[in-house]
């Protein structure tokens, strides 16, 4: 990978880049308090960016995988049907998108993209989408309390699938690391330079101290990944995990590698329905249902043994190449019955010490 160094006050002038180029950026902004979201860079709003900042709640994957997306359109009058299949095709860029949403889009890439059949809808989506990522290196602002990118081993830098990466190095400087030839493009402007080995080597200090500051660590990953493949959690574990759980569905709507969706058809006209994805949740009751009414999950701490069984099992690992979790500790920010990744890893890991067959025991 290709890197060059600019000057702070030159990061945005790289937003202004890909807006020449013809695509809609959108970029991260601060509201009140903590909140802070994700929106389309305008000339009104474009000085309000922010570089460091909380990350927000609501993922960026919504802008390759929308919350609500209309799939098809049927007309039709006197018996006679017309189908129309609706595609949105925009040329895109995410600025300043973290480590750990990069690699939430990396697995949608290999959920939706990766396998015997490819979505359509996803890859016009992902087709033409540029991707700024910002290194996480402010652990006042960038790192939150319940962020373990470290234990899942997608930051606080990707390693690869971004177009460009961008890391503060201090003293008024950035480092810009191309991943794609779309990202190296870039460099031909003259805002970047040639960097020396003396920034190269910042780069890997700040990194290894920012690594020590996170306050969230769950070693017990790989071990978790073992214990749930080979189904050896207790099922008083999962039911309390299940207990704790408010079928809110809130874990699963702010996750970045959440996959499922359910499609409703709709009346929008006299003779007009269309077809709509929208994202669906294993919290809630009905996402298991089958259509004579039967619900084979109709226990929530089932459901919640289906929530990560498919995030740490290692069938889908080896199938999707990637875990479906990247440590970015949503789940645990918004979950009101603390059964956000981290504690489920505790519990998982204290459940499994319980039954150690080789613990040894008095006679």
């Amino acid at each position: 990978m290709k890197a060059r160094v600019l000057a702070g006050a030159d990061v945005l002038k790289i937003v202004d880049l890909l807006r020449r180029e013809g695509r809609e950026v959108i970029a991260p902004f601060c509201g009140r308090g903590r909140d802070t979201y994700f929106d389309i860079v305008t000339d009104a709003n474009r000085a309000d960016i922010q570089i460091h900042l909380p990350n927000p709640y609501y993922p960026p994957k919504r802008f390759v995988f929308p919350h609500i997306e209309r799939l098809l359109k049927v007309r039709g009058n006197d018996g006679q049907f017309q189908i129309e299949p609706t595609y949105e095709e925009p040329r895109r860029a995410l600025f300043g998108i973290r480590s750990c949403d990069v690699e939430g889009i990396w697995h949608l890439d290999r959920f939706y993209l990766g396998r015997d059949f490819r979505d359509i809808y996803y890859e016009k989506h992902r087709l033409n989408l540029f991707l700024v990522n910002i290194v996480c290196t402010d652990p006042a602002r960038d790192i939150g309390d319940e962020c373990f990118c470290v234990c899942s081993d997608t930051g606080p830098a990707a390693r690869d699938h971004f177009d460009l990466q961008l890391m503060d190095l201090g003293g008024g400087e950035f480092m810009a690391v191309a991943g794609t030839p779309a990202g190296e493009a870039l460099f031909a402007d003259p805002i970047f330079r040639m960097g020396t080995a003396a920034h190269v080597e910042r780069r890997r200090a700040i990194l290894g101290e920012v690594r020590r500051q996170f306050k969230t660590t769950t070693s017990w990953f790989p071990a978790t990944v073992r214990y749930v493949s080979e189904g050896r959690i207790p099922e008083k574990t999962w039911e309390e995990i299940g207990n704790r759980c408010l079928e809110c569905g809130g874990c699963t709507y702010v996750c970045p590698a959440c996959t499922c969706f359910t499609v409703s058809d709709r009346r929008v006209g006299p003779n007009e329905t269309e077809r709509v994805r929208i994202w669906d949740s294993c919290a809630l009751g009905g996402f298991t249902r089958m259509a004579g009414g039967f619900n084979p999950r109709r226990a929530v701490h089932d459901r919640r043994n289906r929530r990560f069984f498919r995030k740490l099992a290692y069938y889908f690992i080896q199938r999707e190449l990637s875990m479906a979790c990247v440590g970015c500790g949503r789940c645990a920010a918004v979950c009101h019955g603390d059964v956000g990744m981290p504690s489920v890893v505790e519990m998982l890991r204290r459940a499994s010490a319980d039954v150690n067959p080789n613990e040894p025991v008095k006679d």
